[in-house]
């Protein structure tokens, strides 16, 4: 048995990769912008990505038996789907999408009464397109359809440069902490488990691979099937029943103070479902439990007559919950963070040969990508100390982000303190700490940065080293792989901008996404409307921090420590830190699926041990590729039809 490596990234399995970012594109422009049909790059892994690896897994073994210099290797097949999950990622509604209105909105929206000018002064000529035809023509469409790319390349280029800094930076995180978590904690990666089981080859050189014959697989397929086609017939024919997505619970308490549970509802996740059943019991029963409990002490604050708006503000405790998780992740990677100081400061008997690329390389260039990204976000206008804040806060997000899915693998992109990424340093600063000299240069930039705390970007971080875990498990060259990331982004930024711009030209967005207004625009352009509204009614106001919610933060730090040092302390506490972060970044959609798949999962384990439980782990998986089969590929296809039936069946994945 040989030990060499697979290169995995090749001219071909690049060329491949691009195909599919480029027909990915096209399918998502029909599917998200003009039909609106569904966001089929919310899910995770992304629809176009999971069907570039049925098609693969698909046509490779005729190739292997008939064609064999034409046959992609499994390491091939590994980087292409890794290269079109990052890369379709970049265009869809999480990034791009949010992203390019920051450029237009602040100057296309402006009126007399909303002041925008007063902010306008403070961005850069780099930093937006200035051509007013340009910026009218994206809102409502040119006369040709032509893109005026000349009015877009230099801040395009701009932002190109900050993303290629911040996804570095990413990236250099997650080969540091790469070896902790995949080695020493041996997570078990339920997202990259779903894809490897795909890209399975069969050495027998069989027509159909062993997942795909596997009945379990096909029992799990066949129910996430009937599920999605139940829904999608009563789509078409409203009269026939059909399971729906949810039940409503909270319809049920209408009275005080059991209404304080609303909303309350078991949704329907089959992909969160089936990914559930992988992860570690004691995440499964956490989710579930804090989500309940958060329902009691809703219900007993309103009991005792208290009305307090927002309580208990998940998302303030979320964010605590996050940043109380970075400092518990660095306590328990010390040993090993210490060896990648050492190394990177030239200590050679640590090793490191096997890494995607050296610790030094890692070390430094990280340290070299976030200053380039100070140097970048300090030239646009924003004061340091607030660029340190900033960025420290989204990369310590990202990390938690990324260790929740290696962990316990919820394929949910908002599975994060989105709604107050940002706000966390406003509760506690307040706005006024941001307004140097009542120069609102600072705030405008934070405004025009809004899109990273609302869009996506900590679930790259999560694809980056859901990328190294696979090329673990196919012998593939790590750095090659790592190259191949680089790319991805690059691949999927070009392609993002073109599959938005043309259409944004031959439309006009303000129609795109469902709108139908003059006035309408992307959800992008709500975003960075909303911004500015926010800075005009700080005109004259106190600005001060928000205590109650800094409180909430504060809780949600001390807490988790307090969990975390739980578990630490006793090995059978049952409640994981990691659960207490999931429910209050996003609670709502996955304790149904957790507490189903806890309760099946703890049946399985308790009647026929391990090793009943793996054998179900085909079963599992189908009914996640079933649901992804269905509900993505199928619907996403027949969606292009633009018809507004597609509407009556959305499916928001994230």
């Amino acid at each position: 048995m040989t030990n060499r490596l697979s290169p995995g990234l090749t001219l071909r399995s690049f060329v491949l990769a691009v195909v599919f970012i480029v027909l990915g594109n096209i399918w998502l422009r029909y599917t998200g912008l003009i039909a609106h049909s569904g966001n089929f790059a919310e899910s995770v892994p992304p629809i176009p990505a999971v069907a570039a690896l049925l098609v693969m897994a698909i046509f490779n073994p005729f190739l292997r038996r008939w064609a064999r210099r034409l046959a992609l290797s499994q390491a091939e097949m590994i980087t292409i789907y890794s290269m079109v999950a990052i890369a379709i990622s970049m265009s869809s509604v999480g990034m791009i999408r949010y992203f390019l209105p920051v450029l237009t909105a602040p100057f296309y929206f402006a009126t007399p009464e909303n002041e925008y000018h007063l902010f306008q002064q403070y961005l850069p000529d780099w930093f937006v397109v200035k051509d007013r035809l340009a910026i009218v023509e994206s809102y409502k469409g040119s006369m040709d359809g032509a893109v005026p790319w000349g009015a877009w390349i230099l801040p395009l280029a701009a932002w190109t440069l900050f993303f290629v800094l911040f996804f570095w930076t990413m990236l250099c995180l997650v080969v540091i902490f790469r070896r902790q978590w995949m080695e020493h904690e041996r997570l078990v990666f339920p997202v990259a488990r779903f894809g490897l089981e795909i890209a399975q080859q069969d050495e027998h050189r069989n027509l159909i691979p062993a997942f795909f014959r596997n009945r379990l697989m096909w029992i799990g397929f066949g129910l996430a099937f009937a599920y999605n086609l139940l829904n999608i017939l009563h789509a078409f024919f409203p009269a026939m029943p059909a399971p729906g997505k949810y039940v409503d619970i909270g319809r049920v308490f209408t009275d005080r103070p059991w209404s304080a549970m609303r909303p309350f509802a078991f949704q329907f996740r089959p992909a969160v479902f089936g990914l559930a059943y992988l992860m570690p019991l004691d995440v499964n029963f956490s989710v579930w439990f804090f989500y309940l409990a958060f329902k009691f002490v809703a219900v007993l604050i309103s009991a005792f007559g208290a009305n307090y708006p927002g309580f208990p503000f998940p998302y303030d405790q979320a964010s605590g919950a996050y940043m109380s998780l970075v400092v518990v992740f660095v306590w328990a990677a010390r040993r090993h963070l210490l060896q990648v100081l050492s190394r990177a400061f030239g200590n050679t008997q640590v090793d490191d040969h096997d890494e995607p690329f050296s610790y030094r390389v890692a070390f430094f260039g990280g340290l070299l990508g976030f200053i380039g990204i100070c140097m970048w976000a300090t030239a646009a206008g924003m004061a340091l100390d607030a660029v340190l804040l900033f960025f420290g806060l989204l990369l310590g997000t990202a990390l938690v982000y990324t260790k929740i899915r290696a962990e316990a693998g919820a394929p949910m992109i908002w599975l994060f303190p989105w709604a107050t990424n940002k706000e966390v340093l406003f509760n506690i600063l307040g706005p006024r700490y941001f307004m140097r000299d009542g120069s609102f240069r600072t705030m405008s930039i934070m405004a025009s940065l809004a899109f990273l705390g609302r869009g996506y970007y900590p679930q790259f971080m999560a694809y980056q080293l859901e990328s190294f875990r696979l090329t673990e498990d196919v012998r593939m060259q790590a750095r090659r792989m790592a190259w191949a990331i680089m790319l991805a982004l690059l691949v999927g930024l070009i392609a993002g901008y073109w599959m938005h711009l043309t259409t944004y030209y031959e439309y006009g967005a303000n129609i795109l996404e469902g709108g139908t207004a003059e006035w309408g625009g992307t959800r992008g352009a709500a975003l960075i409307r909303q911004e500015y509204s926010r800075m005009h009614r700080l005109l004259g106001a106190a600005g001060d921090p928000n205590m109650t919610r800094s409180m909430a933060t504060g809780f949600g730090f001390v807490f988790t420590l307090a969990l975390a040092a739980l578990r630490r302390g006793m090995l059978q506490f049952p409640l994981h830190p990691l659960g207490y972060a999931m429910v209050t970044a996003y609670g709502d959609p996955l304790w149904g699926a957790f507490l189903s798949a806890w309760i099946i999962k703890k049946g399985v384990t308790r009647i026929g041990g391990i090793g009943l439980y793996r054998q179900l782990i085909p079963m599992f998986l189908g009914i996640t590729l079933g649901h992804f089969f269905t509900a993505g590929i199928l619907w996403g296809i027949l969606g292009t039809m633009g018809n507004e039936i597609f509407r009556n069946y959305g499916v928001w994945f994230g």
